[in-house]
């Protein structure tokens, strides 16, 4: 018998929270829920997104011609299970603080200019790259939790850096990239 469920809750942008951390800082236990991995680190952020995406590994299959045909009179077939793709997390960030989003997102050392009053950062050097993080993208209410996270993440984008229509915030598209190991998809019982 097939068990019948009438959706009880509908999720909003309001009810929900993206935080971002350095892996291996955040990691994910079960001893915590995914989004309760920060506070027990002490560690991330979790600043104003927009335009979230989440996108699960995927499981393609192949078709394989096979010699010969069936009892029904059909071509001898079979499908040829590929690897398992990769996760994807991706969302508009919007920026805050100085340094912040550099900070966590480039390792390697800025350098001091302006008589060590500012400092530069480039990307593609040697000395940088851009870090591996944890994200979680959590819904949560009162009494119901859904949350999607990727651990040892990279990030595959730093995109364009604009400044968005009349609220005049400034904004950056970014890319998270995980192997299926390390998505994670947790519901509250």
């Amino acid at each position: 018998m097939a068990t019948r469920r009438a959706p009880t809750q509908t999720w909003v942008a309001r009810d929900g929270l993206v935080q971002i951390g350095k892996y291996p800082t955040v990691k994910f236990t079960t001893a915590a829920t995914l989004s309760g991995s920060f506070s027990a680190s002490g560690y991330g952020i979790a600043k104003a997104f927009k335009n979230i995406t989440v996108t699960p590994p995927e499981t393609s299959w192949e078709k394989q011609d096979l010699l010969g045909k069936d009892s029904n009179t059909f071509q001898n077939q079979l499908l040829d299970e590929k690897p398992v793709g990769t996760a994807t997390i991706t969302g508009t960030l919007i920026l805050g603080e100085d340094e912040l989003v550099s900070d966590l997102l480039i390792s390697g050392a800025a350098t001091a200019t302006g008589g060590n009053t500012h400092s530069r950062y480039q990307l593609g050097k040697d000395t940088s790259s851009q870090n591996e993080v944890t994200i979680v993208v959590s819904v949560f209410n009162s009494a119901n939790e859904v949350a999607f996270g990727i651990e040892d993440g990279k990030v595959t984008k730093f995109g364009d850096i604009r400044i968005s229509g009349p609220d005049s915030h400034w904004e950056q598209d970014i890319t998270v990239l995980g192997l299926a190991k390390n998505f994670y998809w947790e519901f509250k019982d």
